[in-house]
C-alpha cells in the first residue's frame, strides 16, 4: 500500500510539474502574439464606439426636434406660446429649449437678442399677476454647437474646480468630505432631487433665475416679512434671509397648478452651470471668479453677466439645498461677495439655520 502510495504522489508532482510548463508555455504564447496588446486595443475601439454612437444619437435627437417641434424665431420670441401647456421649440442649430407656461422668450437688446441656447435663452413670466416679469435663464445639457460651429459637451453633475477652472464630477460623494444633496441635518434640501435629474435628461435642460432673487419690498433686517419672491431685475435683492425661508420662498414660487416645478437652487443646478458659462463664453475660469463689485448692490452688479446670468461671483452669497455635514452649519452657501475678496463663484461654506444677513440671498430655479 506506501508503494501504490509513493507512485501516486510521484505522478501528481510530475503532473503538477507538465501542467506549470503548459501554463508557462501557453502565457509565452499569448503574450507573442500581442493578444493582451489587442485586447486593450479592442477596448479602446470598443470605448471610440460608444462614444461615436453617442454623438450620432445626439445629432438624430437634434435633426429629429427640427421636425417634431418649431424653431425659435423673432415671429415666436416675445410672445406667450401657451397659457397652460409647456411648448417645445428648438433654437437655429437645432437644440430643445422647453418653455414653460405662460412664459415667453424674451429677445431683445436686454438679452443679447439670444436665441441659441449657447447665448443664455431668456425667458419671461407673462401670465401669473404676483410673479409677472420674473426671469430665468435656460441652462443646456448634452452635446451643443456654438455660434462659432465648435462642439461642447454639458453634463449635469456636482463638481469641484481647480485653479484653472478645470471641472471634476463628484455625483453624490461627499465633497470635500463635507457638503452633501441629500442628507439632511435641520437645512431644507431639495423637492426631489432625483425628479430633477430626470427632467434635465429628459428635456435637455433646465432654468436657474436669471438674477438673485428679489422683491418689490427693500428688506432691512431678518424680522423684516417675508414678501413675494420676483425674478425682476428692476426689483430689490432678496437679502436677511434664513435657508430655511429661502427654500421656502423659492420651492413655492409656483404652486403645484402649473405644469412646472419651482425649487430652491441645487449643487447639481450651481456647478452646471458654471460648466455652461466656462464653455461657452471667453470665462473659461469662472468657477474662480471673485467679487466685481465691493459694496452690496440693492438691485445688484451690471457687470457680471455671461450667459445673461447676473451676480453668480458677486454682491451676495446665494442659499442652496446643498447640506454641510457639520451639524452646526449645516446649510450651504454659495457664490461670491461683495464685502469678502476671498470668495468667488463655487465657492461653498456652510453655516446655520438661524443665519440671515445683509449679503446672504437666494436664487430659485425651474424644471419641467
Amino acid at each position: 500500500e506506501n508503494k501504490n502510495l509513493g507512485i501516486t504522489l510521484v505522478a501528481l508532482v510530475i503532473t503538477i510539474i507538465i501542467l506549470l510548463i503548459l501554463a508557462g508555455i501557453s502565457i509565452s504564447a499569448l503574450t507573442n502574439t500581442g493578444i493582451f496588446e489587442k485586447a486593450k486595443d479592442a477596448k479602446g475601439k470598443s470605448e471610440n464606439a460608444e462614444k461615436q454612437q453617442s454623438e450620432l444619437l445626439d445629432s438624430y435627437e437634434k435633426e429629429l426636434n427640427k421636425y417634431t417641434s418649431e424653431e425659435l424665431t423673432t415671429a415666436n420670441a416675445n410672445v406667450v406660446l401657451s397659457e397652460t401647456e409647456n411648448v417645445e421649440l428648438h433654437d437655429a442649430n437645432g437644440y430643445k429649449i422647453v418653455v414653460p407656461a405662460g412664459f415667453k422668450v424674451v429677445v431683445n437688446d436686454d438679452t443679447n437678442n439670444a436665441m441659441t441656447v449657447d447665448k443664455g435663452i431668456v425667458i419671461e413670466d407673462a401670465t401669473s399677476s404676483a410673479t409677472a416679469g420674473s426671469q430665468f435663464v435656460w441652462i443646456p445639457v448634452g452635446t451643443i454647437t456654438k455660434l462659432d460651429g465648435t462642439t461642447v459637451k454639458i453634463n449635469l453633475d456636482r463638481y469641484t474646480f481647480d485653479g484653472n477652472g478645470i471641472p471634476t464630477a463628484q455625483g453624490e460623494s461627499a465633497i470635500n468630505s463635507c457638503f452633501s444633496e441629500t442628507a439632511s441635518r435641520g437645512n431644507t434640501v431639495a423637492k426631489n432631487i432625483t425628479n430633477f435629474k430626470n427632467s434635465v435628461t429628459t428635456n435637455g435642460g433646465y432654468y436657474i433665475g436669471r438674477y438673485e432673487a428679489r422683491t418689490t419690498t427693500a428688506r432691512n433686517s431678518g424680522d423684516d416679512k417675508l414678501t413675494q419672491i420676483t425674478e425682476k431685475g428692476t426689483d430689490q435683492v432678496y437679502n436677511y434671509v434664513t435657508q430655511i425661508q429661502a427654500a421656502s420662498q423659492a420651492q413655492n414660487m409656483y404652486d403645484n397648478t402649473h405644469p412646472f416645478t419651482s425649487d430652491l437652487m441645487n449643487s447639481y443646478a450651481w456647478d452646471t452651470a458654471i460648466t455652461f458659462i466656462q464653455k461657452c463664453t471667453d470665462k473659461t475660469n469662472y468657477a474662480n471668479q471673485n467679487r466685481l463689485n465691493t459694496s452690496f448692490s440693492s438691485t445688484g452688479t451690471t457687470n457680471d453677466n455671461p450667459c445673461n446670468i447676473f451676480d453668480m461671483a458677486s454682491n451676495v452669497y446665494e442659499w442652496t439645498t446643498e447640506t454641510s455635514s457639520y451639524s452646526d452649519r449645516p446649510c450651504v452657501y454659495r457664490g461670491g461677495d461683495s464685502y469678502y475678496s476671498y470668495s468667488y463663484t463655487s465657492y461653498r461654506i456652510g453655516d446655520n439655520a438661524s443665519f440671515s444677513l445683509s449679503d446672504v440671498g437666494f436664487r430659485p430655479l425651474l424644471y419641467l
